[in-house]
């Protein structure tokens, strides 16, 4: 070997190189191969010992969760490993997917109504006066027509129940109901403190019939 080597001459193959555009193109093209053998040749042991870590992490995984990771597909192996997966899969976390649910957002209670202003509590006190008032009314008579009196006038014969009542006008009955009206067919009362507020009794048979309010 040695006078092999000896013979060889390097000169020779130094202006070769210089001189032959096709062994300069050889060379070149060895040098590649060589670099991609060896590229190829530590990526893939970077991959073993890749896949050897994350066997060893996952030996603490439920089945559940492997068997899961495992139907995954290889990105990187399909040459796809620049593309995002579906967004159902990216959504969806295999390690929590059994948890509890979270618990219900809690709704605020609506706030309570504003308190009435003084004119809202001046109009109901009003209101419910008036409204007793009105129930305090002598509904319990019936009206049966009048006589002439002396020196009275006009006087109202009405009925209250079984007994016979006798009313002039000007009568207050129940402190604010005055009699203002006799007349053929019905007596008229109005409230004292709400003139508006009246109650008209009718002249009816002695079987039906009521009084008739005016309100």
């Amino acid at each position: 070997m040695s006078a092999a080597s000896a013979s060889f001459d390097w000169k020779a193959m130094g202006q070769e190189l210089r001189s032959n555009p096709k062994t300069q193109i050889a060379l070149a093209a060895f040098a590649l191969v060589m670099l991609y053998a060896l590229y190829t040749f530590f990526a893939s042991d970077a991959s073993k010992g890749r896949r050897a870590v994350a066997a060893g992490a996952g030996a603490n995984l439920d089945p559940r969760q492997l068997q899961g990771l495992r139907r995954l597909p290889d990105l990187a192996a399909l040459g796809k490993a620049g593309e995002l997966p579906p967004l159902a899969k990216v959504s969806r976390d295999l390690f929590l997917f059994e948890a509890p649910a979270p618990p219900p957002v809690k709704v605020a209670p609506p706030p309570p109504p504003p308190p009435p202003s003084a004119e809202e509590v001046e109009a109901q006190r009003k209101a419910a006066e008036k409204a007793a008032e009105y129930a305090g009314r002598p509904q319990d008579l019936r009206y049966l027509g009048f006589f002439k009196g002396s020196p009275s006038g006009a006087v109202g014969a009405f009925m209250k129940g079984e007994e016979p009542v006798t009313l002039t006008s000007g009568t207050l009955l129940k402190e604010r109901w005055k009699l203002v009206a006799i007349l053929d067919t019905r007596a008229e009362f109005q409230n004292t403190k709400y003139p508006d507020m009246k109650l008209v009794l009718e002249v009816r048979e002695a079987s039906g019939g009521g009084p008739t309010n005016q309100f």
